[in-house]
């Protein structure tokens, strides 16, 4: 498929150097007749695909775009921009390298595509207002949102034409212009210039829209980027709160983190970062920015979870009843609040917990029984809610609880950076939790870090 964003095609190697390969399948006259979403999907596949290598160790590695004809010049200019390869799948040894990279010109690419796609949603959903196109597009969206396993093309097409109408509010309204970025699937974020400059990724919420419906709008984001311009956050007066996010999500050199347990914990458990709370937005604090020491900072804000009022739910799954806390932004963060998890402690009677945070907003919390049937639901129930989370998902994964502190982590075989067997592990970190004295399952699994 042209237009799978999120994945790599192809991987091979070429003279011992890895490649990647990106094919598009349509005829030059297809193409020509999507310009627009053509050079934003050709675009973002390879600065994707680029990157996804770079991670893996080969950052000079090659992306080449399989074509069947010669591409017509916007998509050659898109090419050219990201430093592609243009590879022909009518030819043998047809290779030309288009490069190198250019963010710039990726950027300015992007912002003439984006305009022209705006123009032509607000045509398709009849509305030559654009704030009334995006609202027509919203409820649409809502109404029947495009699966992204069933048509792939339906979904990315959707988070395109949202992110390009809300795109041209912001412009219209605080001046300003697309640029590529990594801080999003849909590598393009708009880039405010009117007073302060500031960063909003309408991609990032048009995803959330699709996938998590009427709790998220792109008009929130409008919103949000008001609030940001008119009450910018301040690092010294703001009120510094934490949150739960993904390790691959975070630009970990440019911002305040912690792991949840130790350094060298599974990828897949979440981190902290240190942000900035405010009306309607959430601000990750950039490290130049802090005026005070990483770690007081990180301490301050997840002292601030005490004050977060929340909702605690009780569920049965077989006979293990388990605590589901909602009603806030902060629930999730809740794991880190060690008063609130002492008192669940007290609630289900129990020295070890176990708990996840699959989604923003949602803590899972059990007690940890003597047995894996138990375990496995509970893990079972945590991967469900993270796979039904979308855009706000945060991690599947089930930490230990000891005394109100993340103590360590269930492994098992789905997980990632699996083991040879599911494995229950204590950190070191917790000095205080108390030894298992059981000899069931927990004492044949527990091992040391």
């Amino acid at each position: 498929m042209y237009c799978s964003i999120d994945k790599i095609d192809l991987a091979a190697e070429v003279d011992g150097q890895p490649i990647a390969l990106q094919a598009d399948h349509r005829k030059r006259d297809e193409i020509e007749a999507q310009p627009e979403l053509s050079a934003l999907f050709a675009m973002a596949r390879i600065v994707n695909a680029r990157a996804q290598l770079a991670d893996d160790g080969h950052p000079k590695a090659s992306v080449h775009y399989v074509v069947v004809e010669d591409p017509p010049a916007l998509l050659r200019e898109a090419l050219s921009a990201a430093g592609g390869t243009i590879e022909r799948a009518d030819r043998d040894q047809a290779l030309e390298k288009l490069g190198p990279a250019n963010e710039r010109e990726v950027g300015l690419i992007a912002d003439r595509c984006m305009v022209a796609l705006a123009k032509r949603a607000a045509a398709r959903v009849g509305s030559r207002d654009l704030a009334m196109a995006l609202r027509m597009l919203e409820d649409q969206t809502l109404a029947n949102p495009p699966e992204r396993e069933d048509d792939e093309e339906a979904y990315w097409v959707r988070v395109l034409e949202l992110a390009a109408l809300t795109g041209e509010l912001l412009r219209a309204k605080y001046q300003g212009h697309w640029i590529q970025t990594d801080r999003a699937m849909v590598p393009f974020a708009f880039q405010i210039t009117a007073g302060d400059s500031a960063l909003m990724f309408p991609t990032n919420r048009a995803q959330r829209v699709i996938e998590d419906g009427a709790d998220e709008s792109l008009f929130k984001l409008l919103i949000a980027a008001e609030e940001t311009l008119k009450r910018p956050t301040d690092a010294a007066t703001g009120r510094l709160m934490p949150s739960l996010r993904q390790r691959r999500d975070v630009v970990l050199d440019e911002v305040v983190w912690r792991p949840v347990i130790a350094d060298d914990a599974p990828t897949d458990l979440p981190i902290v970062v240190c942000g900035i709370d405010g009306e309607s937005t959430y601000g990750m604090l950039r490290r130049e920015a802090l005026p005070k020491p990483p770690d007081r900072a990180l301490d301050e804000a997840i002292a601030n979870l005490e004050s977060e009022n929340v909702q605690c739910d009780e569920i049965e799954i077989g006979d293990t009843p388990i605590v589901v806390v909602s009603g806030s932004f902060y629930a999730a963060e809740k794991l880190l609040d060690r008063a609130f998890m002492r008192s669940l402690h007290r609630a289900l009677a129990a020295d070890l917990l176990a708990a996840a945070t699959p989604a923003r907003g949602c803590l899972l919390v059990a007690a940890l029984v003597d047995e894996p049937a138990a375990i496995a639901r509970f893990s079972g129930l945590a991967r469900t809610r993270y796979d039904e989370a979308g855009g706000r998902s945060i991690s599947p994964a089930v930490v230990l609880v000891s005394d109100g502190r993340v103590a360590g982590y269930v492994r098992g075989p789905g997980d990632e950076d699996r083991e040879a067997a599911p494995q229950t592990k204590r950190a070191e970190t917790s000095p205080e939790a108390p030894a298992e004295k059981k000899k069931g399952f927990l004492r044949r699994l527990f091992g040391r870090k």
